[in-house]
């Protein structure tokens, strides 16, 4: 029986670290194709031009489609993850149950970010739907998408760091150094606002803690 469960979690950990590496690699996609329109203070005429341009269009909504992707990898990431902190946190499975929750807000936050930033491209090619004259809507949907993101996003994504490393401080969860980077890179995720080096920051520590899962998973025998 010892066996049988040591070798489930090996498994789940291995499972979890590689989903943490795809959620990393699938966010850097979608980040890139729906990010890379014109700069919020050119002319109409560019923004329209930029949309009027299929390959555009495609580029965004396949964008979309990949931070779908990637929420869903973090999914799997954090129902591990969940395991792992509430057998962890005896005494304060609050804070495990607010990493979960914050976890799960960071993927709905991702999945309103990308609506926004492909919803025009979108309902060109998929709602024959005219590219607008005026870019003040294609604006205010990229600041949706980008504000969901940015703003609210690494706000859930800095309070999963955060707690995270509190269970894990306790506990041989992680590495002690990467605990301590844990706290110092949660409380700069958290507060970051609309800077994008929060972002990095982010993805590093997910890659991070989805090597040391994927390292510990072959531990587990």
């Amino acid at each position: 029986m010892t066996a049988t469960r040591s070798e489930g979690s090996g498994t789940a950990l291995r499972w979890s670290g590689i989903a943490a590496i795809a959620f990393v690699v699938l966010f850097v996609v979608g980040f890139v194709l729906t990010t890379d329109t014109p700069d919020g203070n050119e002319s109409n005429a560019v923004w329209r031009r930029y949309f009027l341009d299929s390959g555009h269009r495609t580029g965004m909504i396949v964008g979309a489609f990949a931070f779908a992707l990637a929420g869903l990898a973090f999914l799997v990431f954090l129902s591990v993850l969940r395991e792992r902190l509430r057998h962890a946190s005896t005494g304060a499975e609050w804070v495990a149950t607010l990493s979960f929750a914050s976890g799960i807000a960071f993927v709905a936050f991702l999945g309103v970010a990308a609506l926004g930033l492909a919803n025009i491209a979108a309902d060109v090619e998929f709602g024959d739907s005219p590219v607008p004259r005026d870019a003040s809507i294609m604006r205010s949907f990229e600041s949706l998408g980008m504000g969901s993101m940015l703003v609210f996003g690494m706000a859930a994504a800095g309070l999963l760091i955060l707690t995270t490393s509190i269970v894990a401080g306790r506990t041989a969860l992680l590495p002690r150094w990467l605990v301590v980077t844990g706290y110092v890179v949660g409380v700069i995720v958290l507060v970051g606002g609309v800077l994008f080096f929060p972002v990095a920051l982010f993805l590093l520590w997910m890659l991070a803690v989805g090597i040391v899962m994927l390292t510990r998973s072959r531990a587990v025998v």
